[in-house]
């Protein structure tokens, strides 16, 4: 007989591996637009719908400099990389602990680690890339527009995975103790 919490644990797991997939796709599809975008503007005649470029209609909006568009989609694009690399890892755990049936894993602990350095650690390294590509556009490019740098550092919910990966580890390590040895590939019973 399993246990009501760890019942709503998986359902939280399945849950959070949908959420994780989907933010997955649409940072993947939005990092391809401005790409795409970036291409198109940085590019004169790139794409050409009927004699009309991306890069003629930016230039023609007043107040934004193509270096200022252009800019912006690669910088874009690098903040969408990371929210690529963090969802997969969160879709990867989630995945693995359904598949395990417990969060109370060695296995699942380390996971659960690497995604909350990694929560922490990849956004500030888009920021800090982000920085570096604005300052060498800002030399390049004439009438590159003041732009704040700054993303989205969830430094408190990096803490909070990582001491929850410390909560499981030891979930893990007293589960093997009592003799039910809990090492990922076995379901536990309540």
């Amino acid at each position: 007989m399993e246990s009501k919490t760890l019942n709503t644990i998986q359902t939280i797991s399945k849950v959070g591996k949908v959420l994780s997939a989907v933010t997955f796709v649409c940072c993947l599809v939005s990092g391809i637009c401005c790409v795409v975008g970036a291409a198109c503007v940085g590019i004169p005649g790139t794409l050409r719908i009927g004699g009309v470029t991306i890069h003629s209609i930016v230039a023609d909006i007043e107040g934004v400099s193509v270096g200022t568009a252009y800019t912006a989609m690669l910088m874009g694009s690098i903040f969408c990389a990371a929210g690529c690399v963090v969802s997969k890892l969160a879709e990867r755990y989630f995945e693995n602990e359904l598949a395990a049936g417990t969060p109370f894993t060695v296995e699942g602990s380390r996971e659960l680690l690497r995604l909350g350095i990694c929560t922490i650690a990849v956004p500030l390294g888009a920021i800090v890339l982000a920085e570096v590509l604005y300052k060498i556009a800002s030399i390049r490019f004439a009438g590159v527009a003041d732009m704040h740098v700054g993303g989205d550092i969830s430094i408190g919910l990096g803490l909070a995975i990582i001491v929850l990966s410390l909560v499981c580890k030891y979930g893990a390590e007293q589960a093997s103790s009592a003799g039910q040895g809990w090492q990922g590939s076995e379901r536990p019973t309540a």
